[in-house]
C-alpha cells in the first residue's frame, strides 16, 4: 500500500487501533498505576524517584528517548516555565516545556495532576503517541505524517518546524524542498518557507490534510513508490502572496484529524 492509503487507514480505524492499545495488560497497569500515584507527587525530586510515572510521562509527552537524560528533565520540570530563560523554554523543542507546563511543580507543586481532567489527557496522550509509535513498523511515513497532524495545530512560527526533525520532514518532503534546505541560514530557511506557505494554514485542519496528502505521495515518490508518484497532489496556481495553495487531485483523499489532548 501506498503512504496515503496507510494514513487513511489509521485514521479511519483510529479508535478501533487506540482500543487495542488500551485493552492490553501492561497499557492497563501502566495506565492504572499513573492514575492511582501521579497525584501524591509534588516535586521534581519524588517524581524522578518513580521510575514507572517517570517513564509513562515522558512516553506521553514523545520523549520517551529522552529518559537517559535525566539532568537535563530535572532543570527542566525544577526550573519550570514562568522563567522566560529557564532550560525549558530556551530549548527548541516545544515538548519540554509543554510537559513541565502541566507537571507544574515549579509553578503548584503539581497541583495540576490532582486534576481528572489532566491526569486524563496525559493517559490519552500516552496511549495517542504509543499509536504513532508503533505505526513506524509498517511505514515510518505513517509515524510522520500522525506526529504531525497531533501536532500542527500548536505550530506558531517556522521557527518550531526547523527545529523539530519530524515537523521539518514533513514540511520539507510535501513542499518539494531537498534535505540539504536543513543546511541553509535559519533565516533563510525561514524567507523560503513564506514564500511557499501560510504559517496560518497550520491552524485549519482541511489545508493540514491536504498538506498531508501531499507529503505522503512526495514520500512514496522519493522512495521509489509508483504508485505514490500517479497519487500526488499537485500544487495550485499561486496566489498573489506569491504562496501556492495546495489542492488535492483525489478529492475523496482527505483525513480526519484525530483527536488528541491540548495542554
Amino acid at each position: 500500500m501506498t503512504t496515503l492509503v496507510d494514513l487513511r487507514v489509521v485514521n479511519k480505524n483510529h479508535d478501533r487501533y487506540e482500543q487495542a492499545i488500551r485493552s492490553r495488560p501492561a497499557v492497563q497497569r501502566a495506565i492504572s498505576y499513573f492514575q492511582d500515584n501521579i497525584g501524591k507527587i509534588t516535586n521534581t525530586e519524588d517524581f524522578m524517584k518513580d521510575d514507572k510515572l517517570y517513564r509513562f510521562v515522558l512516553d506521553a509527552f514523545d520523549l520517551g528517548s529522552q529518559a537517559k537524560s535525566r539532568g537535563l528533565i530535572r532543570k527542566v520540570l525544577e526550573e519550570g516555565v514562568s522563567d522566560q530563560s529557564s532550560t525549558a523554554n530556551r530549548m527548541s523543542d516545544t515538548k519540554f516545556r509543554e510537559m513541565a507546563k502541566v507537571l507544574g511543580f515549579a509553578e503548584n507543586n503539581g497541583e495540576n495532576l490532582k486534576t481528572p481532567a489532566v491526569v486524563q489527557a496525559i493517559v490519552d496522550r500516552y496511549v495517542a503517541v504509543t499509536l504513532e509509535v508503533e505505526s513506524e513498523d509498517n511505514n515510518p511515513a505513517v509515524r510522520l505524517g500522525l506526529y504531525f497532524q497531533r501536532r500542527s495545530s500548536n505550530i506558531g512560527n517556522w521557527y518550531q518546524v526547523m527545529a523539530d526533525n519530524a515537523l521539518r520532514k514533513v514540511v520539507y518532503t510535501a513542499l518539494g524542498l531537498p534535505e540539504q534546505t536543513a543546511l541553509l541560514d535559519i533565516d533563510k530557511q525561514k524567507a523560503l518557507l513564506e514564500k511557499r506557505m501560510d504559517i496560518a494554514d497550520l491552524k485549519n485542519p482541511d489545508k493540514v490534510a491536504k498538506l498531508l496528502d501531499r507529503f505522503a505521495a512526495m514520500y512514496d515518490m522519493q522512495n521509489g513508490s509508483a504508485a505514490g508518484a500517479a497519487a500526488m497532489p499537485s500544487i495550485g496556481p499561486i496566489s498573489r502572496s506569491g504562496r501556492a495553495s495546495i489542492i488535492s487531485i483525489d478529492p475523496s483523499i482527505t483525513m480526519t484529524l484525530m483527536k488528541f489532548p491540548r495542554f
